[in-house]
């Protein structure tokens, strides 16, 4: 008696979850297009399709024209708010947009538009590399070209600034080289980000100044034959180690104490209140900072905060936490055994993805 029951069960099961697939299918309207891209949308969300198409048509024009005109002559674009990830199919050369973020319930239209776009620009010099681009050693170039691509497309390129403070603390910290950057999984940590995509924002941007824009595409059709090293060589004639130590040269020179506003004040972070974990710290320990930030965008992420301590000089970066339905983003410092008491400085820094920087300074106590 028990098994046909659970046959029955099993099969309403089976039945409910197909007609919970074709109802959401058929939710879907996919009868907006240009001349190159076709959108997938909620019905009850049309207008956003047909708000954006147009758009989304010019960002296929210019992507194309700027990585060798080999993107796909029709390209889908799938806006979900089931999904928090945007991704690309390269085989079937559609886009996902994820808009179930809270960035993109702050600007939903301009959230769609740059997702799309840095998918376009992926998928662009995917094709120019022959796929190559996606290889563990050579996927940074693909997140920092396309970034560069997008802000050039929305003439936004001083929005990248924040990617030259990034790599100056990541230098700190150890996490900067190419022997760093090509071991993609391990860096990037499966993110799809500004901190993730910046040593190869700037890499590229420092191979650009030194021998010009045509010779960085020049690289990406040159991973088709070889590896990295031997694609740099191709590319630009000279040997990785040299172009390594120009771009770490300007990465340290950079200047990364400065507050800068690429949007607005509004948008960009502020602090609210920084509570340390207990209210004071002893030698041999740690101790964790709670920092309260307001966000105007939603496009502060807890990569993009970093803690310099003054009395070690280590550079800490953050965590994202929460306790009891507050969030917050968590830093922890480590106190060494040695560490006498009193009060000792530090200094966050937060870049967030449109490129705004804050700089707070704060203070710590470490007791016998």
């Amino acid at each position: 008696m028990v098994r046909p029951a659970h046959s029955f069960l099993t099969v309403v099961t089976i039945l409910s979850f197909i007609i919970a697939l074709l109802v959401h299918a058929q939710t879907m309207h996919d009868r907006i297009l240009s001349e190159h891209v076709r959108v997938r949308v909620p019905i009850e969300r049309e207008w956003l399709g047909r708000d954006t198409i147009m758009d989304l048509e010019r960002c296929w024009r210019f992507m194309n024209a700027a990585t060798g005109e080999g993107l796909p002559r029709r390209i889908l674009v799938v806006i979900d708010w089931d999904s928090t990830a945007t991704t690309t199919n390269y085989q079937e050369s559609s886009i996902l947009v994820g808009m179930s973020q809270s960035a993109a319930a702050a600007d939903t239209k301009n959230y769609l538009l740059h997702g799309s776009a840095l998918e376009m620009a992926r998928l662009g010099l995917y094709y120019l590399s022959g796929g190559a681009a996606l290889r563990e050693d050579s996927e940074f170039l693909l997140e920092g070209m396309a970034e560069i691509l997008v802000h050039e497309y929305e003439r936004s390129s001083r929005s990248l600034g924040g990617a030259w403070i990034i790599c100056h603390l990541l230098d700190r910290m150890k996490l900067l080289g190419l022997k760093v950057q090509t071991s993609w999984t391990t860096f990037s940590g499966g993110r799809h980000d500004l901190r993730a995509a910046s040593p190869g924002i700037t890499f590229l941007a420092t191979c650009r100044e030194l021998h010009g824009r045509e010779r960085v595409l020049k690289l990406f059709e040159s991973l088709r034959k070889g590896n990295l090293q031997q694609s740099l060589a191709a590319a630009f004639k000279t040997n990785a180690m040299v172009l390594e130590e120009e771009w770490l040269k300007r990465v340290r020179g950079y200047r990364a104490v400065d507050d800068v506003t690429v949007t607005s004040e509004d948008d960009a972070p502020q602090l609210l209140k920084a509570v340390p974990e207990p209210a004071a710290g002893k030698a041999g320990t740690s101790l964790q900072l709670r920092l309260f930030v307001k966000d105007g965008t939603n496009d502060l992420y807890p990569q993009g905060v970093f803690l310099q301590d003054e009395a070690s000089g280590q550079v800490l970066q953050a965590q994202p936490a929460s306790e009891k339905g507050a969030k917050y983003i968590s830093v922890v410092i480590p106190l060494e055994a040695g560490r006498q008491p009193g009060q000792y400085d530090y200094r966050i820094t937060a870049v967030d993805e449109s490129g705004n920087v804050r700089n707070w300074k704060g203070k710590y106590t470490v007791v016998p």
